[in-house]
């Protein structure tokens, strides 16, 4: 009779999960997961099952495969999927994590904290996909009955850790471990979920940012102002620590087949008075940027202020050296981070900012 209970639990829990995959809008980009813990070899088995609605084209470029990069958090082990060349790929992979400061006899508290990560790469171009290497591949899968488990998960941690250049990031869905969701009994001792399915975010840094939704692209600064005692060596200090665009902007980025690159210039009464420029990258969603190395520091006298102007643009150089302005800032005194940090000398105010 309790068998029969559960059975019937499992059912309603599953078109429970069915009825909310499919009220996901259709078209948007999509990650299916379920995730099983056992409360006494305390692992987390995470199961990528597949993908749908990825990117067929960056530009005129057809991605070679898609993958996965699963990580839970606060743990530092992450996982890769095989390569799989097909816009609604099928993974069906599992992933085993150990999450050692669980403890027995207090179930509902054995997820506070921890939470899934998964972020899918599309690979635009790859030297591993020659033939040798996909022979070497299939005979490693046909003989791989021979591999421990020891062997397994490090085939599984090392295997497409292709060039980054290659990779375009999609996005990401972050899922929060809840005991209330691990709804059905499995083999093992093992709890689990329903097949999740959630759509593919895109990954931003958390921040505000502006109100109007930006079509170009937009970039995280950081601005302080720092005043001197005698008004002549007053100092504004710009860095940059992450850019952020749209799948639609990193396609028409594609179709200009170059590389990006980030330069700021400050200038008072169009005369310049500092530069930097970073070192070119290929196109993203999104791109962490070192901002220790990314200042821009500009001297100016406090009478000046209101002459000065920082400029950030985004562009993009080909082959053949032709320069294409994707997007820029404006920073002057008419800006509201400007009036921020004047007001607040020797704050740091970071901003997520739009390019026009």
């Amino acid at each position: 009779m309790s068998a029969n209970i559960k059975k019937i639990k499992n059912l309603l829990s599953l078109k429970t999960s069915n009825l909310v995959n499919n009220s996901n809008a259709a078209g948007k980009p999509q990650i299916g997961f379920k995730i099983a813990y056992n409360e006494d070899t305390k692992e987390l088995k995470v199961k990528v099952i597949g993908a749908r609605h990825l990117p067929p084209l960056y530009g005129n470029i057809r991605p070679e495969g898609y993958l996965v990069k699963v990580r839970v958090f606060p743990a530092k082990e992450k996982f890769e999927t095989q390569l799989v060349d097909n816009s609604w790929p099928t993974f069906n992979e599992d992933f085993t994590f150990a999450l050692p400061n669980a403890s027995r006899g207090n179930f509902e508290s054995l997820f506070t904290g921890k939470f899934v990560v998964l972020t899918v790469y599309a690979l635009l171009s790859s030297q591993q996909n020659t033939k040798g290497s996909k022979s070497k591949r299939s005979l490693q899968k046909f003989f791989s009955f021979r591999e421990n488990e020891e062997e397994k998960r490090e085939r599984r941690k090392t295997s497409n850790r292709m060039s980054l250049t290659n990779r375009r990031t999609i996005g990401a869905v972050t899922y929060n471990l809840e005991y209330k969701t691990f709804t059905l009994q499995l083999k093992n001792d093992f709890y689990g979920t329903p097949d999740i399915w959630r759509e593919i975010q895109e990954i931003s840094s958390g921040l505000e940012v502006e109100s109007r939704e930006s079509k170009k692209g937009s970039i995280e600064v950081t601005l302080v102002y720092s005043n001197s005692e005698d008004g002549n060596n007053d100092l504004f200090e710009l860095s940059l620590s992450r850019l952020r665009c749209s799948m639609s902007t990193m396609t028409e980025h594609e179709h200009l087949k170059g590389s990006l690159y980030i330069k700021m210039t400050s200038t008072r009464q169009d005369v310049l008075i500092s530069k930097w420029k970073s070192d070119p990258f290929e196109p993203t969603i999104s791109l962490k940027i070192e901002s220790q190395t990314a200042v821009l520091q500009t001297f100016v006298r406090n009478n000046d202020l209101n002459d000065i102007k920082i400029v950030i643009k985004l562009k993009s150089k080909n082959l053949v050296g032709k320069k294409t302005l994707l997007g820029e800032i404006v920073i002057d005194h008419k800006s509201k981070i400007w009036a921020q940090v004047i007001k607040l000398p020797c704050t740091p105010i970071t901003r997520m900012i739009n390019l026009e």
